[in-house]
């Protein structure tokens, strides 16, 4: 019955979409991932797939699978390196690689969002500043 009920009101990718950022908002990582994984297994070209990749990463991340998740933020940076995503991408992979105490790894990806990146939102070149401070790059 678990399955009846992560099934969106209809079969397009935003719904599908939706359905897996409203699991993240509620904070139901495992049903996000599912969702994520869901819908980027039927629609892998689709618009929305950065979205749906970086939701991918961001559960992982929250559910604690850190190599999981710099793998998913991985593969959105360099599918989708255009992708408004990508920046963001690269900050969580660089949390990810930080929380496996991979220090080194994490300022390469942090340097890589003000290199690649030069126009990113000022939010995310502040987190990224606040990361290299507190993972001492």
């Amino acid at each position: 019955m678990g399955v009846v009920a992560a099934v969106p009101p209809s079969s397009s990718p935003r719904d599908l979409l939706d359905l897996g950022n409203g699991y993240l908002r509620h904070r139901d990582y495992a049903q996000a991932e599912e969702s994520f994984r869901e819908f980027l297994t039927r629609y892998p070209s689709d618009r929305l797939a950065p979205d749906a990749q970086f939701g991918l990463g961001e559960s992982l991340f929250q559910l604690q699978s850190y190599q999981d998740a710099a793998t998913a933020f991985v593969a959105l940076s360099k599918k989708y390196e255009t992708s408004p995503k990508a920046p963001d991408a690269l900050l969580r992979l660089g949390q990810s690689l930080a929380a496996m105490n991979e220090r080194e790894l994490a300022c390469a990806a942090f340097g890589d969002v003000g290199r690649k990146y030069p126009r990113a939102a000022p939010s995310i070149k502040q987190a990224v500043e606040r990361e290299l401070k507190r993972v001492r790059c």
